[in-house]
Protein backbone atom coordinates (compact mmCIF):
# COMPACT_ATOMS: atom_id res chain seq x y z
CA UNK A 1 0.00 0.00 0.00
CA UNK A 2 1.54 3.45 -0.71
CA UNK A 3 0.38 6.11 1.20
CA UNK A 4 0.49 10.29 0.70
CA UNK A 5 0.28 12.58 3.11
CA UNK A 6 0.11 16.43 1.97
CA UNK A 7 0.11 19.45 2.93
CA UNK A 8 -2.26 22.01 2.49
CA UNK A 9 0.50 24.55 2.10
CA UNK A 10 2.32 22.46 -0.05
CA UNK A 11 -0.72 21.39 -2.39
CA UNK A 12 -3.79 22.21 -3.91
CA UNK A 13 -6.50 19.70 -3.03
CA UNK A 14 -9.74 19.22 -4.89
CA UNK A 15 -12.16 16.28 -5.08
CA UNK A 16 -14.20 14.33 -7.89
CA UNK A 17 -16.31 11.23 -7.92
CA UNK A 18 -14.04 8.00 -8.00
CA UNK A 19 -13.63 6.53 -11.41
CA UNK A 20 -14.79 2.86 -12.10
CA UNK A 21 -10.92 1.76 -12.76
CA UNK A 22 -10.31 3.06 -8.99
CA UNK A 23 -12.95 1.41 -7.92
CA UNK A 24 -12.08 -2.12 -9.43
CA UNK A 25 -8.28 -0.59 -8.11
CA UNK A 26 -9.34 -0.67 -4.32
CA UNK A 27 -11.37 -3.77 -4.50
CA UNK A 28 -8.32 -5.17 -5.89
CA UNK A 29 -6.31 -4.17 -3.41
CA UNK A 30 -9.05 -5.18 -0.25
CA UNK A 31 -8.83 -9.13 -1.43
CA UNK A 32 -4.78 -8.56 -0.91
CA UNK A 33 -5.53 -7.26 3.08
CA UNK A 34 -6.39 -8.75 6.43
CA UNK A 35 -9.87 -8.58 7.63
CA UNK A 36 -10.14 -6.57 10.70
CA UNK A 37 -10.72 -9.99 12.61
CA UNK A 38 -7.92 -11.67 10.92
CA UNK A 39 -5.83 -8.92 11.90
CA UNK A 40 -6.85 -9.10 15.55
CA UNK A 41 -6.36 -12.85 15.99
CA UNK A 42 -2.71 -12.44 14.62
CA UNK A 43 -2.77 -9.80 17.42
CA UNK A 44 -4.23 -12.46 20.01
CA UNK A 45 -1.70 -15.10 18.83
CA UNK A 46 1.43 -13.06 18.79
CA UNK A 47 0.26 -11.52 22.74
CA UNK A 48 0.21 -15.64 23.55
CA UNK A 49 3.64 -16.44 21.91
CA UNK A 50 5.08 -13.48 23.37
CA UNK A 51 3.63 -14.08 26.82
CA UNK A 52 5.49 -17.84 26.76
CA UNK A 53 8.41 -16.60 25.37
CA UNK A 54 9.03 -13.62 27.92
CA UNK A 55 7.31 -16.40 30.97
CA UNK A 56 9.97 -18.71 29.62
CA UNK A 57 12.82 -16.23 30.14
CA UNK A 58 11.82 -14.80 33.20
CA UNK A 59 12.23 -18.46 34.68
CA UNK A 60 15.76 -18.94 33.25
CA UNK A 61 16.86 -15.72 35.13
CA UNK A 62 14.92 -16.93 38.24
CA UNK A 63 16.62 -20.16 38.05
CA UNK A 64 20.26 -18.53 37.72
CA UNK A 65 19.45 -16.08 40.34
CA UNK A 66 18.52 -18.86 42.66
CA UNK A 67 21.52 -20.49 42.53
CA UNK A 68 23.62 -17.25 42.69
CA UNK A 69 21.72 -16.23 45.85
CA UNK A 70 21.95 -19.93 47.20
CA UNK A 71 25.77 -19.96 46.58
CA UNK A 72 26.27 -16.25 48.44
CA UNK A 73 23.76 -16.38 50.97
CA UNK A 74 22.21 -19.75 51.39
CA UNK A 75 18.93 -18.65 50.60
CA UNK A 76 16.65 -20.65 48.87
CA UNK A 77 14.51 -18.57 46.90
CA UNK A 78 13.95 -21.86 44.08
CA UNK A 79 10.81 -23.22 42.92
CA UNK A 80 10.68 -25.31 45.68
CA UNK A 81 11.14 -22.88 48.38
CA UNK A 82 7.80 -20.67 49.92
CA UNK A 83 9.32 -17.41 48.19
CA UNK A 84 8.20 -19.51 44.65
CA UNK A 85 4.46 -19.07 45.88
CA UNK A 86 4.62 -15.25 44.98
CA UNK A 87 7.51 -15.29 42.49
CA UNK A 88 6.00 -17.49 39.74
CA UNK A 89 2.09 -15.55 39.49
CA UNK A 90 4.25 -12.50 39.49
CA UNK A 91 6.49 -13.59 36.85
CA UNK A 92 3.18 -14.49 35.20
CA UNK A 93 1.52 -10.93 35.49
CA UNK A 94 4.70 -9.22 34.14
CA UNK A 95 5.07 -11.23 31.46
CA UNK A 96 1.26 -10.64 30.59
CA UNK A 97 1.62 -7.05 31.14
CA UNK A 98 4.95 -6.84 28.73
CA UNK A 99 3.31 -9.05 25.95
CA UNK A 100 -0.23 -6.56 26.27
CA UNK A 101 1.28 -3.64 26.07
CA UNK A 102 3.54 -4.70 22.92
CA UNK A 103 0.68 -5.88 21.13
CA UNK A 104 -1.16 -3.04 21.97
CA UNK A 105 1.84 -0.87 20.33
CA UNK A 106 1.78 -2.72 17.13
CA UNK A 107 -1.86 -2.47 16.92
CA UNK A 108 -1.33 1.22 17.30
CA UNK A 109 1.56 1.70 14.76
CA UNK A 110 -0.30 -0.33 12.27
CA UNK A 111 -2.95 1.07 9.71
CA UNK A 112 -5.94 -0.92 9.65
CA UNK A 113 -6.22 -0.63 5.55
CA UNK A 114 -8.93 -2.94 5.10
CA UNK A 115 -11.55 -0.35 6.87
CA UNK A 116 -10.25 2.61 5.51
CA UNK A 117 -10.21 1.10 1.97
CA UNK A 118 -14.21 -0.26 2.89
CA UNK A 119 -14.78 3.20 3.61
CA UNK A 120 -12.76 4.66 0.53
CA UNK A 121 -15.54 2.41 -1.68
CA UNK A 122 -18.68 3.11 -0.03
CA UNK A 123 -17.74 7.31 -0.27
CA UNK A 124 -16.48 6.86 -3.94
CA UNK A 125 -14.33 10.07 -4.16
CA UNK A 126 -10.96 10.47 -5.23
CA UNK A 127 -8.98 13.44 -4.06
CA UNK A 128 -6.49 14.91 -6.77
CA UNK A 129 -3.39 16.94 -5.40
CA UNK A 130 -1.23 18.79 -7.45
CA UNK A 131 2.29 20.21 -6.65
CA UNK A 132 4.80 22.25 -7.81
CA UNK A 133 8.43 20.63 -8.35
CA UNK A 134 11.39 23.18 -8.10
CA UNK A 135 14.34 20.30 -7.76
CA UNK A 136 14.91 16.67 -8.48
CA UNK A 137 17.78 14.84 -7.44
CA UNK A 138 18.09 10.79 -8.56
CA UNK A 139 19.85 7.96 -7.30
CA UNK A 140 20.96 4.48 -9.48
CA UNK A 141 20.56 1.14 -7.58
CA UNK A 142 23.63 -0.53 -9.01
CA UNK A 143 22.41 -4.20 -9.52
CA UNK A 144 19.18 -3.71 -11.29
CA UNK A 145 19.73 0.00 -12.48
CA UNK A 146 16.50 1.11 -10.95
CA UNK A 147 16.10 4.35 -9.98
CA UNK A 148 14.87 6.37 -6.83
CA UNK A 149 13.75 10.65 -7.69
CA UNK A 150 13.52 13.02 -4.74
CA UNK A 151 11.47 15.02 -5.36
CA UNK A 152 11.58 19.31 -3.90
CA UNK A 153 8.11 20.78 -3.40
CA UNK A 154 7.49 24.53 -3.57
CA UNK A 155 5.56 25.52 -0.45
CA UNK A 156 2.55 27.94 -1.37
CA UNK A 157 1.55 31.15 0.90
CA UNK A 158 3.02 31.84 4.36
CA UNK A 159 1.39 28.51 6.28
CA UNK A 160 4.97 27.12 8.01
CA UNK A 161 4.35 22.91 7.28
CA UNK A 162 4.73 20.24 9.58
CA UNK A 163 5.21 17.69 6.96
CA UNK A 164 8.61 17.71 4.64
CA UNK A 165 8.89 18.62 1.78
CA UNK A 166 10.65 15.93 -0.13
CA UNK A 167 9.14 13.25 -1.92
CA UNK A 168 10.40 9.58 -2.95
CA UNK A 169 9.17 8.35 -5.86
CA UNK A 170 10.60 4.83 -7.83
CA UNK A 171 10.49 4.69 -11.35
CA UNK A 172 10.04 0.61 -11.42
CA UNK A 173 10.85 0.43 -15.01
CA UNK A 174 14.17 1.57 -14.80
CA UNK A 175 14.94 -1.82 -12.99
CA UNK A 176 13.46 -4.06 -16.19
CA UNK A 177 15.88 -5.98 -17.98
CA UNK A 178 13.62 -4.76 -21.72
CA UNK A 179 13.23 -1.36 -20.46
CA UNK A 180 10.29 0.84 -22.57
CA UNK A 181 11.71 3.73 -22.96
CA UNK A 182 7.76 5.61 -22.80
CA UNK A 183 7.23 4.08 -19.60
CA UNK A 184 10.42 5.75 -17.83
CA UNK A 185 9.69 8.50 -15.68
CA UNK A 186 10.00 12.47 -16.88
CA UNK A 187 9.75 14.84 -14.29
CA UNK A 188 8.33 18.00 -15.19
CA UNK A 189 7.62 21.45 -13.09
CA UNK A 190 4.03 20.02 -12.21
CA UNK A 191 2.31 16.12 -10.53
CA UNK A 192 -0.84 15.45 -9.82
CA UNK A 193 -1.26 12.64 -8.23
CA UNK A 194 -4.98 10.98 -7.68
CA UNK A 195 -5.72 9.10 -4.25
CA UNK A 196 -8.08 7.19 -2.07
CA UNK A 197 -9.69 10.14 0.79
CA UNK A 198 -9.35 7.92 3.63
CA UNK A 199 -6.96 5.35 3.07
CA UNK A 200 -3.89 7.67 0.69
CA UNK A 201 -4.23 4.70 -1.53
CA UNK A 202 -1.96 5.90 -4.99
CA UNK A 203 -4.09 5.53 -8.21
CA UNK A 204 -1.64 7.43 -10.27
CA UNK A 205 0.96 10.38 -10.07
CA UNK A 206 1.32 12.31 -13.76
CA UNK A 207 4.14 14.73 -14.37
CA UNK A 208 3.23 17.67 -16.85
CA UNK A 209 4.42 20.97 -17.88
CA UNK A 210 8.42 21.96 -18.39
CA UNK A 211 11.24 19.37 -17.87
CA UNK A 212 12.82 19.49 -14.78
CA UNK A 213 16.44 20.32 -16.63
CA UNK A 214 19.70 19.08 -15.20
CA UNK A 215 18.60 16.04 -12.93
CA UNK A 216 21.94 14.91 -10.83
CA UNK A 217 22.38 11.19 -10.73
CA UNK A 218 24.35 9.69 -8.32
CA UNK A 219 24.79 5.55 -7.38
CA UNK A 220 22.52 4.59 -4.78
CA UNK A 221 24.89 3.06 -2.32
CA UNK A 222 22.96 2.83 0.68
CA UNK A 223 21.51 -0.61 2.53
CA UNK A 224 17.95 -1.68 0.70
CA UNK A 225 16.12 -1.81 4.00
CA UNK A 226 16.80 1.71 4.70
CA UNK A 227 15.51 2.72 1.16
CA UNK A 228 12.39 4.72 1.91
CA UNK A 229 9.00 3.31 1.20
CA UNK A 230 7.25 4.35 -2.22
CA UNK A 231 5.69 7.59 -3.17
CA UNK A 232 6.56 8.70 1.02
CA UNK A 233 8.04 12.05 2.54
CA UNK A 234 11.19 12.17 3.55
CA UNK A 235 12.19 14.12 6.70
CA UNK A 236 15.47 14.68 5.85
CA UNK A 237 17.65 17.84 4.39
CA UNK A 238 17.76 18.26 1.02
CA UNK A 239 21.61 19.42 0.80
CA UNK A 240 22.05 16.45 2.97
CA UNK A 241 20.43 13.76 0.22
CA UNK A 242 23.99 12.64 -1.63
CA UNK A 243 25.40 12.27 1.70
CA UNK A 244 22.51 9.52 2.68
CA UNK A 245 22.29 7.94 -0.51
CA UNK A 246 25.91 7.65 -1.77
CA UNK A 247 27.39 6.20 1.15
Amino acid sequence: MKHINPDESLTNIRSRNATKAERIALEEALTRLPIPRKRYLKAALNTAVFWVFLLAALCILWFISSIIVSGLTGLDIGLSSEHANYLFPLMIVIAAIFAINSTKQWLNATTDEYSLIKMDLTAQKTNIATYQIVAATCFKEPELGGLLYFLLLQKVGDKASSEPDIKAIYDYESQNEHIDPTKLLTIKKQMTISIAPFSDYLFEHRFEGELVKDVPQYDLTLSPDQWPEPNTWVNVDWKELKAIYNV
